[in-house]
């Protein structure tokens, strides 16, 4: 398996659908666990359909939200200080 492919297969969409239900105590979405998997898969593409949907089941909160906050630090380091302004409220116009 390869790319984008594992995210197509409609087993690998019912095993992320499944799991994202399982996590959704957690607030978690189908698009949070499922970006979660393509960074994961970025590293160490499943061999099989099997592997993909064992990466899935073994996918904790944790990992999800772990990812999450990674590429908000990252999103944050590409913004100018301006961008935050609204945050700390800044000059208002």
């Amino acid at each position: 398996m390869s790319g984008q492919s594992e995210i197509e297969d409609k087993y690998i969409k019912l095993a992320i659908a499944l799991k994202t239900n399982q996590l959704k105590r957690e607030e978690l979405t189908y698009q949070h666990v499922e970006s979660s998997l393509k960074e994961h898969w970025r590293f160490r593409k499943p061999g099989s359909i099997h592997e993909a949907v064992e990466d899935i089941q073994q996918l904790s909160a944790s990992d999800v939200v772990a990812y999450l906050s990674t590429q908000a630090v990252i999103m944050g380091s590409r913004m100018n200080l301006n961008d935050f302004d609204d945050l700390f409220g800044g000059d208002k116009q």
